[in-house]
Formats: structure tokens, C-alpha cells, sequence
């Protein structure tokens, strides 16, 4: 293997080792934090309080790892078909992890510890820039999903480009279903930011097999 394809692998199993990360540490802190409730609390709420820091640096950590990713998805895919636009919407999912991590989430709903059960989240300007990187995060990835659909289906692997649209399809159904409240809202968005990570890790260790 050359050095330009070892380094290409590198970068893209840093999207593997984004979602191994974010899959870990955030799943003991659901456990570990006092006061955290997954039904009524998304995990993004665990930067706040003491011990906050871990999850920032988390977001922040999966974000440059996630770029880092994009980065190898460019190159990849400078190879063959692709273009520019799954690499620019993962890294703008990266960008929107990174934007979440330098800004905290909104204070609600009993947590951090102290603050009132009844009391609605707050959305200072800092709670305002974290949902937009939340916002733009997912959004990104959505899109991405139905990107390397078309991609995995023109490459004639048929099973993972059906994979990737149906995980397209799902992401905006549970965060509908957690905003709706027709699901717990944390446990909604504790899946699909998994289900998020568990499709981008298998992409990119399936993309150097198609390109």
C-alpha cells in the first residue's frame, strides 16, 4: 500500500474512531452523571455542570476526528465518482459537533442538578448557536445519507446504498418523533445520533471497496 492510500485510510478511520468515542463515553456519563434522565434529557445536556467538560470534549474531539474523515472521503473519492458533495456535508457535520461543543446546551428540565424539574430550557445565545450546530450537524448527515445512496448504488453495491437511504429516512423520523414527543426525547435522539455514527463508520470502511 502506498503512503497517500495508507494516509487516505487513516483519515477515514478517524470517522470510525469518532463514533467509537461518541458511542462510549457519553453512554457512561447517561450512568454516571447525577440527575441525567435519558427520557427526559438529551445527552447534549451532559456539558453541563460539573463534570460538563467530558462531554465538550467529546464534541469537540469528534468533530476535528469527523473532519479529519471528510478529508479522507475527499481523497477517496477524488479517484473515482463523488465529487465534492459527501465530503462537504460530513465535514459539515463535523463543523456542527464542533459548533455544539464550544457552546452549551440550553439548562431545563431538572438538569444540572439545582435547576428547577418544571423549569422550560432556556435558550440563551449560547443555547441558540449549540441547536444550530445540532441542527446543522444532523441536517448535514441526512443528506449525506442519501448522497452515498446514490453513490453505493451507481458503484452496484445495492445493499449498502439501500442501507444508506433507509438510515436517511430514519435519522429525521426519530428526531420527529423525540421533538413530538411521541418518543422520549433523549432516548429519540440517543438513537439516531447513534444510528448516525454507526452508518458514517461503516461507510467509510466500506467506501474504499467502491471507489
Amino acid at each position: 500500500m502506498t503512503t497517500g492510500l495508507a494516509t487516505d485510510r487513516i483519515l477515514l478511520l478517524a470517522g470510525v474512531a469518532a463514533g467509537l468515542l461518541f458511542f462510549i463515553i457519553p453512554t457512561i456519563e447517561v450512568f454516571r452523571r447525577p440527575g441525567f434522565n435519558i427520557e427526559r434529557h438529551a445527552i447534549s445536556v451532559l456539558s453541563l455542570g460539573e463534570g460538563g467538560w467530558i462531554m465538550k470534549a467529546i464534541f469537540i474531539t469528534c468533530g476535528l476526528l469527523t473532519l479529519m474523515c471528510a478529508l479522507g472521503i475527499y481523497m477517496e473519492l477524488a479517484r473515482g465518482r463523488g465529487g465534492l458533495v459527501a465530503p462537504l456535508l460530513i465535514g459539515a457535520y463535523g463543523a456542527g459537533l464542533l459548533l455544539a461543543g464550544f457552546f452549551d446546551a440550553p439548562a431545563g428540565l431538572g438538569f444540572p442538578p439545582g435547576t428547577p424539574d418544571d423549569q422550560a430550557p432556556v435558550m440563551t445565545t449560547t443555547a441558540i448557536l449549540h441547536s444550530v450546530g445540532f441542527m446543522a450537524a444532523f441536517s448535514a448527515l441526512i443528506v449525506a445519507c442519501f448522497v452515498f445512496a446514490l453513490h453505493f448504488l451507481h458503484e452496484q453495491q445495492t445493499g449498502w446504498a439501500v442501507v444508506s437511504l433507509v438510515s436517511g429516512l430514519a435519522l429525521p423520523t426519530l428526531i420527529g418523533l423525540g421533538m413530538s414527543m411521541i418518543v422520549a426525547p433523549g432516548i429519540a435522539f440517543y438513537w439516531a445520533a447513534m444510528l448516525g455514527w454507526l452508518w458514517l463508520g461503516t461507510t467509510v470502511v466500506l467506501l474504499p471497496q467502491s471507489s
